[in-house]
Parts: structure tokens; C-alpha cells; sequence
């Protein structure tokens, strides 16, 4: 009776460890390799500690960053000396990676528009790429630079309304210098440069305004299909 009651706890916990494990996603121009990192972004344990890199966790950048209902909730830092206009909250997994699948689910509640980014890795990381989304539109944009040497260049956009209050689905994969995004399901962005090309070392989302949330973060590595 012992031994059937420890198998069945040795059960219940490998279930739940799977559990824990997100499936890779449909995909279009890539395979899922390994997982990098997942984060429900449901308790603080999913931060890392300010310093302190970890697997699996995401580093709070510039803005606020607390759990509220269940996921991560943004605050952009507000106007100051350094930062006349603020600055977007920002939150990061530290990487090294080529071609990747990143995952989330957003809600923009009253943030006027949420990022998905990617920095290579240079020291300081500079910009690289990411996919905006705001109430009315959705596109994508190839970056350079940091701080006030930020360049930017929209390579693909697309006028879709998104609800700011519903939980909304997002998927990118970046093979070589393709990057294709789909959200919700349906709606897809596809942009090629050059940029694109070059290591990621930091992978995460941003927010402005007040009132966005982030939750089931995953990054994968990934191989080209086909």
C-alpha cells in the first residue's frame, strides 16, 4: 500500500511538473530547439532579483513592475532630469541566442501601446527589433542604437484593432533575418533586415503608460523549417 501511495505521488508530481512546461507553439518559418525560459508571471519569483541574472526570469528594467491579478502589470517611469519624456517600462530575459520563438499573452488595458523587443549583444545591448501594438494597429520595426542614439525604421504595418480589455495572444519567431509575428491567431507580420540577423542577448516586453499586463512568457531557440 506504501509503495502504491509513493508511485502515485511520484506521478502526481511528474504531471505536475509537465504541467508547469509549456507546449511550443504552432509555428510557420521555424521548429521550436529547446526551451529557454517560461514565466507565468503570476508571483514575484517569476523577477529576478535586481543583479542577479537568472534562468527562467526576467529582469525589471526602467518603470514598475508588480504582479496584480495574476500577471505582470506595467508603469512607465515617469518625466525627470535624465528622462525629460520618461521611458516605457521594460522587462528582460537575458539571451544568447540566433534564431528563437518568443510567446506571451497581453492585455493593454489603459497602456496606450505594448512591445515585444529584442537587443543584440553588445555592450551596453543595443536595439535590434520588435513587433508594437496599440488599440488601432499592430507592425514591425528594425532598430539600432541605445538611449538617445535610438534609431528606429517600421517595416511592416498593419491597421487591427485590438481590445484593450481582453487577453490577447502573441507569437514570434526570427529565422535569419525574417521576423514573423502572429497574434491571436490571425493576424500575421512579416518583415526581413539584415538587423535581424545578428545575436539576441535580450528578449522581453515594454509598455507605456500605466495599466498593461504580461503573462505565460516563453522563449525557445529555434531551427529553420524545412
Amino acid at each position: 500500500m506504501k509503495n502504491s501511495l509513493h508511485l502515485l505521488a511520484i506521478v502526481a508530481l511528474a504531471t505536475s511538473l509537465r504541467a508547469e512546461t509549456p507546449a511550443p507553439p504552432a509555428t510557420t518559418i521555424s521548429v521550436p530547439d529547446q526551451l529557454i525560459a517560461a514565466a507565468k508571471m503570476d508571483t514575484e519569483d517569476d523577477f529576478a532579483t535586481k543583479g542577479k541574472p537568472a534562468a527562467g526570469k526576467f529582469q525589471r528594467g526602467i518603470g514598475t513592475w508588480s504582479i496584480k491579478d495574476g500577471a505582470a502589470y506595467a508603469v512607465m517611469e515617469g518625466p525627470s532630469e535624465k528622462r525629460p519624456n520618461g521611458h516605457e517600462a521594460v522587462s528582460e530575459q537575458l539571451t544568447d541566442l540566433g534564431d528563437l520563438i518568443f510567446t506571451a499573452e497581453f492585455k493593454l488595458g489603459e497602456s496606450p501601446q505594448v512591445g515585444f523587443v529584442c537587443r543584440d549583444t553588445n555592450s551596453p545591448n543595443l536595439h535590434q527589433g520588435r513587433v508594437q501594438v496599440t488599440p488601432d494597429a499592430m507592425w514591425v520595426q528594425k532598430m539600432s542604437g541605445i538611449s538617445k542614439e535610438t534609431r528606429r525604421e517600421e517595416l511592416e504595418r498593419k491597421a487591427i484593432p485590438t481590445d484593450p480589455n481582453t487577453w490577447h495572444t502573441i507569437t514570434i519567431e526570427i529565422v535569419g533575418d525574417h521576423w514573423h509575428a502572429v497574434i491571436d491567431g490571425q493576424h500575421t507580420l512579416d518583415a526581413h533586415h539584415e538587423r535581424f540577423l545578428d545575436r539576441k542577448g535580450r528578449v522581453g516586453i515594454v509598455a507605456r503608460g500605466e495599466g498593461a499586463q504580461f503573462r505565460n512568457l516563453a522563449i525557445w531557440s529555434a531551427k529553420p523549417k524545412g
